[in-house]
């Protein structure tokens, strides 16, 4: 690993890092398969193991709590099973779950993954995705405010279920304009928070062609008659953008204005 980058992980460890977002439940049922159902062509799956882990903004959470920062994890989750599975599973990998709320009006968002032979056979998801009621909102935010000067990042992590409604974005603009804090924002709608100081942003592929509003490409370009390696989408995004508006979106990506 190159020293700068060494630096720069070292230099994580013991900072004061809150992370926003949607709990998730990530569950694996393991197992094998040698028959077909007799009641329909599909395989019937013998399990021999379940293992459950934080998904979505929780994974984060531990991701940034396995760099040794000081994690402060905000969420609103189910009172339910899933929801202490989910406790216990940060809890073991040292997130705190102090600051989650619960709400007995949500389920706790899991993804459950059928296994066999190292193939992912079907995946069920479970979990309210509307937006959280005022009561959790109003905790949340009030969480936030007790919590934002205190800490040395913010990770927000929205994947559009219902914990970034409005006012908790507007809360942490708020937050960020009178004590600004290094703000990392990976959401499936960058442009809901294109109104904060924003430091960074992980936008994927599609997020990338929207923000930059050009069209995107196909994954595959032929190349006569034994075709052409499958290009990488970063080099598609290349390939399809001006250097300009490479830069624009990396180096200051909420100059960007949805035209």
């Amino acid at each position: 690993m190159k020293p700068e980058l060494t630096k720069l992980l070292d230099a994580i460890a013991h900072l004061h890092v809150i992370v926003i977002g949607e709990a998730m439940l990530d569950g694996y049922l393991e197992g094998f398969s040698d028959r077909l159902c007799p009641e329909a062509p599909v395989p019937v799956v013998t399990l021999k193991n379940r293992v459950y882990v934080p998904g979505g903004a929780a994974n984060t959470a531990v991701n940034a709590r396995s760099l040794s920062a000081n994690v402060t994890f905000l969420s609103v989750m189910g009172d339910d099973w899933e929801g202490s599975q989910l406790q216990q599973a940060l809890s073991e990998r040292g997130v705190s779950t102090k600051h989650i709320l619960k709400a007995s009006n949500r389920q706790t968002l899991t993804k459950q993954r059928v296994i066999t032979a190292s193939q992912i056979l079907v995946r069920f998801d479970s979990g309210t995705t509307d937006a959280i009621d005022a009561d959790s909102e109003q905790a949340l935010i009030e969480k936030l405010e007790l919590l934002f000067s205190e800490c040395d990042a913010v990770i927000v992590s929205d994947y559009g279920y219902g914990i970034l409604t409005q006012r908790v974005i507007d809360a942490i603009a708020q937050l960020q304009q009178n004590n600004p804090r290094v703000l990392v924002v990976d959401s499936k709608n960058l442009t809901a928070y294109r109104h904060l100081n924003v430091t960074a942003v992980k936008p994927n592929y599609k997020q990338a062609v929207q923000l930059l509003a050009i069209a995107p490409l196909p994954p595959l370009i032929n190349g006569g008659m034994g075709g052409s390696p499958v290009q990488s989408k970063s080099n598609l995004m290349r390939k399809n953008c001006s250097t300009s508006q490479v830069r624009k979106l990396l180096l200051s990506p909420w100059m960007l204005k949805v035209q």
